[in-house]
């Protein structure tokens, strides 16, 4: 209690001096020549900052503050009054702690859920390569093991767009308040910073351990058979991708890929079909690829788990997979509506006038389009729109359907936070609503246009809409 009153004391006596500051800082700016107008935030916004942080910093213990250098700098350019250089000090502390995380949980699980394209995986081995994986694939990932909540999931998107588009990442001059920055630490602190993995994702580590560690025989599936099944669809998914990964490695231990069989099943009963067939193309990217050992051990796997009928009938599916990959990291790296167009052109040169893909990247291709078509909250490429409306011109029932359910997916739930996504997803369910055949399609694409644009992102939760929602088949 005593350090608290101590650190409120400091901020107040700190609030007094500002005005100087920034007098000081002005008039050396004018000696210099250089612009004064606009540079620095009014000193009231300054002090929201300023006033606020005694009651957020207690969140974090001795240790985590003692630790965090780029809380200090965002501290320090709040003081100063460069908003847009602290949101960026904010953001690399919140990377930085994610990629420890990532470290202490388990970096392996974490590349094979993170890193789809296997080619790719390829090139990540150990901790330093964590810092050439792109911000939005560290935060999705964490997300996807478990590291992080949906809920924080969510802000964190948000604040990575802000911080994209609002920050001294790149020229801007989009305006911040003392409020904004405030909040957005409480919410890194809260979900990121002060947080450690809890629940469901610890039991996955902990399964790991054993399948690393242990020596598992017959008897010791049934109870890790029940806490498999207790996962959350997207850990569930996760895992297989990871024992999957870990099995194809030609060169993983013999007494982990035998631990692996005794497991594997019970892990593939649990995951959804998108998940399976996701296995199944992997195999696929492995023979295209001259990779004979990883596709032997693929098939083996496959074999196991009684899902050969998941391999891929042909080669197109595999470079639509590519094609979306790329695709998607274009749309949420830098520059991206200037990147998306020729990805979008890659793409459509594969799907033909009759919309008809391979059913085993259905769902990829679906959730991709309408992400790039929704946009962020900037707003959607202009020249890849185009490409977008026409391919979504040629879905069918079936691919609509999967369109109605991803108002549940925590990834496109984030998305519509932002007004301008909300409004073009209102606006494709309802232009879909003539393109759709079945009543009950129909049905589902009317509520979601009609339903308050302001709660969107919260459809999923709608009683109502679950209720339609078991009428449609995806």
């Amino acid at each position: 209690m005593t350090s608290e009153i101590q650190l409120q004391a400091s901020s107040v006596e700190l609030a007094k001096t500002l005005d100087s500051l920034s007098t000081s800082l002005s008039t050396y700016l004018g000696y210099l020549g250089l612009p004064t107008d606009s540079v620095l935030v009014e000193l009231d916004e300054r002090r929201k900052v300023i006033n606020n942080m005694p009651y957020i910093m207690p969140a974090l213990t001795e240790g985590q503050r003692n630790s965090a250098m780029y809380i200090s700098k965002f501290s320090a350019a709040c003081v100063v009054g460069l908003f847009d250089a602290a949101l960026n000090y904010l953001w690399d502390e919140t990377i930085r702690n994610l990629r420890l995380k990532v470290v202490q949980f388990d970096l392996d699980y974490f590349y094979d859920t993170a890193i789809t394209d296997a080619n790719q995986r390829s090139r990540f081995r150990d901790e330093s390569d964590l810092e050439k994986l792109d911000d939005w694939v560290l935060v999705r990932g964490c997300r996807e093991t478990g590291i992080i909540s949906d809920i924080g999931y969510r802000h964190l998107d948000y604040i990575r767009d802000m911080r994209n588009h609002a920050s001294a990442a790149h020229p801007n001059h989009n305006e911040l308040t003392g409020l904004q920055l405030a909040s957005w630490l409480e919410t890194c602190i809260k979900e990121v910073l002060g947080k450690e993995p809890e629940g469901a994702a610890i039991e996955v580590k902990r399964l790991l351990r054993s399948v690393r560690e242990e020596i598992l025989s017959g008897t010791d599936v049934p109870p890790i058979a029940e806490a498999i099944v207790r996962l959350p669809e997207d850990l569930a998914h996760s895992l297989l991708r990871t024992a999957f990964g870990m099995y194809t490695d030609p060169r993983l231990d013999a007494n982990i890929r035998n631990n692996i069989r005794f497991l594997a099943y019970e892990v593939w009963e649990v995951c959804s079909e998108d998940a399976k067939y996701d296995i199944g193309l992997r195999h696929g990217s492995f023979s295209a690829n001259g990779e004979v050992s990883r596709a032997n051990l693929a098939r083996d796997f496959l074999t196991i788990v009684n899902g050969l009928a998941y391999l891929p009938g042909n080669t197109i599916a595999i470079e639509i997979i590519s094609a979306l990959d790329a695709l998607l990291a274009a749309h949420n790296g830098w520059n991206n509506f200037y990147n998306e167009p020729p990805l979008a052109r890659l793409l459509q040169s594969f799907v033909p006038a009759s919309g008809n893909i391979p059913g085993n990247v259905s769902g990829k291709y679906v959730k991709i389009l309408t992400m790039c078509h929704i946009g962020n909250c900037y707003g959607v490429s202009s020249g890849a729109e185009p490409i977008y409306s026409m391919l979504i011109n040629r879905w069918q029932d079936s691919q609509i359907s999967q369109f109605i359910n991803l108002t549940r997916d925590s990834e496109i739930a984030s998305r519509l936070q932002f007004p301008s996504c909300q409004t073009r997803c209102q606006r494709l369910a309802s232009r879909l609503v003539d393109q759709a055949t079945h009543p009950n399609v129909k049905l589902a694409l009317e509520f979601i246009g009609n339903f308050p644009t302001e709660k969107l992102d919260r459809i999923g939760n709608s009683s109502r809409f679950q209720t339609i929602l078991k009428t449609v088949k995806r």
